[in-house]
């Protein structure tokens, strides 16, 4: 069987900063799921298809709200009181949003029209929009969390906080 499920839980809404680092983790655990049923889609297609159908769930759930927060909650409290360089970080950040939303959408309508069981040609192209997601979406990451957390930690208050925490919520009906 192909194991779908999290693995692990992260922080809560009221700690946002934290909250976003254990998405990543969250974010990673369906691009590995994303990458390994890629590996049975021939062989055990129905266990593959119900698992990456699981992993782009996620994606447009909980995905999409992750997203949000940084777009909507995040950027634009701390554009005011960047540096130049740190500016540049953040409108690259929103440029790998932009990117891999665009490979996320060529993937799922691949995968809404694959045969079942998949053709050669199916798998073969899943698994490069796949791993160009994965490789992507996991750069994306490994640039955030190296600086991102530092920076939001430095410039956003209390108050600032508590209020992305809220909107946080807001988004998720909490």
């Amino acid at each position: 069987m192909i194991n779908i499920q999290p693995k692990t839980h992260g922080p809560t809404l009221d700690s946002p900063i934290e909250h976003l680092n254990a998405c990543h983790r969250r974010i990673e655990e369906r691009l590995d799921t994303l990458e390994r049923a890629g590996r049975h889609l021939q062989t055990r297609s129905d266990e593959a298809l119900t698992a990456i159908r699981s992993a782009f769930r996620f994606f447009d759930s909980n995905g999409v709200k992750h997203t949000a927060d940084e777009e909507e909650s995040f950027f634009p409290r701390m554009s005011a009181h960047l540096a130049p360089g740190e500016r540049q970080f953040l409108e690259n950040l929103h440029t790998e949003h932009e990117q891999t939303e665009g490979l996320y959408a060529e993937l799922t309508g691949h995968v809404a029209k694959m045969a079942n069981p998949p053709t050669a040609s199916d798998v073969q192209r899943y698994t490069e929009l796949a791993a160009a997601l994965c490789s992507l979406y996991r750069q994306h990451i490994r640039n955030e969390d190296a600086r991102f957390p530092a920076i939001a930690q430095r410039i956003l208050t209390t108050d600032d906080l508590t209020a992305i925490g809220q909107e946080m919520k807001h988004r998720r009906g909490i």
